[in-house]
């Protein structure tokens, strides 16, 4: 009963090889009509052959077209000798994709099911994501089932543990971030999040490290050079989309209290107690790498946040070049905020002080601020108070006064942590960049 089962699911798959944009279904009719072509010589020849004794073959032809059985299923017969020649065409091409795919694909049955997603997604909108940290890799998971057209612009400030002990041992950006957004982006994120998350807890020089930032850290060597190893890793991990660090230089994080003092470095940023009032990158004019610049000048929709305001969403925009074509840029702007304050750098922020601090450091205001309006739970309040976080308030009148467009949504995920729901924030994400798509190709103002 299973096997009958395996092979009737089989058999549906074939379907997809007939679905718009397969680029099979000309070839499949092209192939019918050259059957067609052959059954009419073949007709034709023996015809030819017979010459004057074709009355012997016409004659019972004549006599089943004029039959009362014909006249009542004829055309019921015709159509199902064309559904099945339709039926069978669709068989031998699935049959001779698979006996060719077998060599190459582990399960080359599904393979019309991998390359009718793989073009659906290749046809969604072009979403540029930037940002660091759990925000940024959580809204990629969310992403990456509905466009392949993505990019994750990284931040490469972090200074502490594995990616702060290969950054000081070898003068390159932190690749901890990047890792997890590599993982997320990932077709088998399970595996390769697996391999590339795994943290050595022996050996007196790798205890500690990860394999994806000693992975990356050895492609950086073997490249010369930080940006081109990134880039083979979007390659070598064939990911639904890319990513990349917003520069290929190291960059320190200066990020001033509320009270003026000076905190250099990010994992010393929480340890200083009050709000951050500003960040700056040391050195101040790091270049960008180029498909960064150019994943913003194509984009359909530019995400900032959620994530850390201070040590992740923030430090990619300091990069001139990248705050420029933002700056100039008619695409829009979204700026996704925390559900919760962070002790340390966000402390008693309501939404508009973190739009506020957006805008200060950007130069500009996002075109729309969406906000959880899902209430946290008591239970999750009261785990967060003990950390010296709180929930963020909306301020909407002040947000109203600014004239900053403001969406609230359920977006509230499940779980102990207070983070968003990445699979329904996605889901809107990618329905308002395909409309602002459509309205640019429309050449309408967005």
């Amino acid at each position: 009963m299973r096997r009958l089962r395996d092979r009737v699911a089989t058999v549906l798959t074939w379907r997809f090889w007939l679905t718009p944009g397969m680029g099979v279904k000309r070839h499949v009719a092209l192939a019918v009509l050259g059957a067609l072509l052959l059954v009419i010589g073949a007709i034709g020849a023996v015809l030819w052959a017979l010459n004057g004794r074709r009355r012997e073959l016409s004659s019972p032809i004549e006599h089943v077209l004029v039959s009362g059985g014909w006249r009542v299923a004829g055309g019921y017969l015709s159509l199902a000798l064309v559904l099945l020649g339709v039926l069978v065409a669709v068989i031998a091409v699935g049959r001779l994709n698979r006996s060719l795919l077998s060599n190459w694909m582990p399960s080359p049955s599904q393979a019309a099911v991998l390359l009718h997603r793989r073009l659906s997604l290749a046809r969604g909108p072009r979403i540029v994501a930037l940002g660091g940290g759990s925000g940024l890799s959580n809204l990629l998971r969310g992403l990456r089932d509905h466009t392949s057209n993505l990019t994750a612009v990284v931040t490469v400030s972090d200074d502490g543990g594995s990616s702060g002990r290969l950054r000081a041992a070898f003068d390159m950006p932190p690749p901890g971030d990047l890792t997890d957004c590599l993982a997320a982006l990932s077709d088998n994120e399970l595996e390769v999040s697996r391999l590339l998350q795994y943290r050595f807890a022996r050996g007196e020089e790798l205890k500690g490290h990860t394999f994806g930032n000693l992975f990356i850290a050895t492609l950086a060597e073997v490249e010369g050079d930080f940006g081109q190893a990134i880039r083979a890793l979007n390659r070598l991990l064939n990911l639904s989309g890319a990513v990349y660090p917003v520069t290929g230089q190291p960059v320190t994080l200066l990020v001033t209290k509320a009270d003026g003092e000076v905190i250099r470095g990010e994992s010393r940023t929480r340890e200083c107690a009050g709000p951050a009032r500003s960040v700056a990158l040391e050195p101040d004019a790091p270049e960008a790498v180029p498909e960064v610049l150019e994943a913003l000048h194509r984009a359909d929709l530019v995400v900032l946040g959620p994530g850390s305001l201070f040590t992740s969403t923030l430090p990619p925009i300091l990069v001139p070049s990248v705050r420029e074509a933002l700056q100039s840029s008619a695409t829009g702007i979204v700026y996704v905020c925390n559900i919760m304050t962070e002790a340390g750098e966000t402390d008693a922020f309501d939404a508009y002080a973190h739009v506020d601090a957006l805008a200060r450091h950007l130069g500009r205001l996002p075109d729309l601020v969406v906000l959880n309006s899902t209430p946290v739970n008591e239970e999750r309040v009261e785990a967060y108070r003990a950390e010296g976080a709180a929930v963020v308030d909306p301020s909407l009148e002040r947000l109203a006064e600014v004239g900053v467009e403001v969406l609230r949504l359920p977006l509230l995920g499940a779980g102990p942590v207070a983070q968003h729901d990445s699979e329904r924030l996605a889901a809107w994400l990618v329905e308002l960049a395909r409309s602002r798509a459509i309205t640019r190709k429309a050449g309408l103002r967005p």
